[in-house]
């Protein structure tokens, strides 16, 4: 597959100083201004931080176990209870799942042609939480798409899909050679999952993300080739490590879980699709960095179909994504997506006390602009919005059930009663 290097500070879409196919790998990026280079940094940063704060997150742990009283900590299990074999061979199997996760992050700054975990020990300067949250999300993300133990959710949230697409943008079977597949985007891509199986299945597609940390890791696991790691010598992660509740059991969050369960090049050469196009020539599969506005702008009736899989509630403003997929259609065109509306920027309400709107954007100026553009719209104000656009919705389901990124021994875990719809832009469109 094709790449261009991933950035999240600014909209624009940047180029690495080689694009690369899936036998080749980045090995340097290049950026607009300094700021994207700062940005770049400071998530390479988060991925070299993740064991100094994961072994402080022990710390923390052992500190509350220091501070019970004595007659409170006669009542521990063994485990709990300093000096003892049992509490050294707990810290002991954190350490090495800690280990673990460090080095998969560190394979894929490598990837990158960046500094690792050790390599790069001069600065100084922590990252923030928030950063770290990111890097876990990377995680779990690589086990949701690319382990055995994620095959259960992508069968509720892909599988969907690929089944629609199938259904409404079938492939001919008889293509002649010249004949380019339908081309599809699917933004939001993460990891690249979904996007690889759809290309596999004889599309042409196109991943687009905005998160570089999820960036790094798609680069890494869809272009290292089998060299870093493949089904026979994957690599080992402890994706729930850092979860302290709604735990059953002490060894729980340390359990390991292999990635990848198979190599994205089988995927794209070898489909059991039996529709598949008889051409020899593969379709074409590529990532897009960036934010999803700035990099299909200008792009009017290009495109067959956008499979989008939880991405139309992640954007700031959901009637403008809307109308920018209208515009990048074809006539005909599909909007194949499944989802929750959880509205990553719902900001935050208005209060009694503020007076005005200004003071209101005042109470909360340490949010981002993009809190205060999110409009948090029920389904059925949506269908009425596609309507208006130019979208005729041909086919509809509700209350799918999806998990996202759950540990199944978890007490609590994610899971989203889903929308799925499937929208055409009416054929007498044409844009204006």
């Amino acid at each position: 597959m094709t790449t261009k290097s991933p950035q999240e500070a600014n909209s624009s879409c940047l180029k690495c100083d080689d694009c690369c196919n899936i036998d080749n790998r980045i090995n340097k990026f290049s950026f607009e201004n300094v700021d994207e280079a700062a940005h770049f940094e400071s998530v390479c940063a988060a991925y070299r931080q993740y064991a100094n704060f994961a072994m402080c997150q022990w710390a923390s742990h052992e500190y509350r176990l220091k501070i019970m009283s004595e007659s409170q900590q006669k009542l521990l299990p063994e485990g709990l209870r300093f000096g003892t074999p049992a509490y050294s061979k707990r810290h002991k199997h954190f350490k090495d799942a800690v280990i673990r996760n460090q080095f998969c992050l560190d394979c894929i700054l490598r990837h990158a042609g960046q500094p690792h975990s050790q390599q790069k020990r001069s600065s100084k300067v922590n990252v923030s939480d928030e950063q770290i949250s990111k890097v876990t999300s990377v995680l779990k993300s690589l086990t949701r798409d690319w382990s055995a133990q994620g095959e259960m959710e992508r069968k509720m949230a892909y599988g969907p899909i690929k089944a629609l697409v199938k259904k409404y943008l079938p492939l001919k079977p008889h293509s002649s050679e010249a004949q380019q597949p339908p081309l599809i985007v699917v933004p939001g891509s993460g990891v690249g999952r979904l996007a690889c199986e759809l290309a596999g299945m004889g599309y042409s597609v196109q991943g687009n993300e905005f998160s570089m940390y999820m960036l790094l890791a798609s680069d890494f696991i869809l272009n290292n080739g089998g060299d870093i790691c493949n089904p026979d010598r994957p690599l080992h992660l402890s994706p729930w490590l850092l979860e302290s509740r709604n735990v059953h059991a002490s060894t729980d969050p340390l359990r390991t879980i292999l990635i990848p369960d198979v190599d994205p090049e089988t995927i794209l050469l070898s489909s059991s699709d039996n529709e598949r196009i008889s051409s020899h020539k593969l379709p074409e599969f590529s990532m897009a960095a960036g934010d999803f506005s700035a990099i299909y702008y200008g792009e009017a009736e290009k495109w067959d179909c956008v499979a989008s899989c939880f991405f139309l509630d992640a954007c700031p403003n959901i009637v403008k994504i809307l109308q920018e997929i209208y515009t990048m259609l074809k006539p005909g065109g599909l909007l194949i997506n499944l989802g929750p509306l959880l509205y990553h920027w719902s900001g935050p309400p208005v209060r009694p006390d503020d007076s005005s709107v200004e003071e209101y954007r005042q109470r909360n100026d340490h949010l981002d602009d993009r809190y205060f553009s999110s409009i948090n719209l029920c389904y059925d104000d949506i269908k009425e919005i596609l309507n208006g656009i130019g979208f005729d919705i041909l086919e509809e389901d509700i209350g799918i059930e999806c998990y996202y990124t759950t540990d199944q021994r978890s007490m609590m875990s994610t899971k989203y009663e889903c929308v799925s719809f499937v929208a055409r832009k009416q054929i007498s469109s044409r844009i204006a």
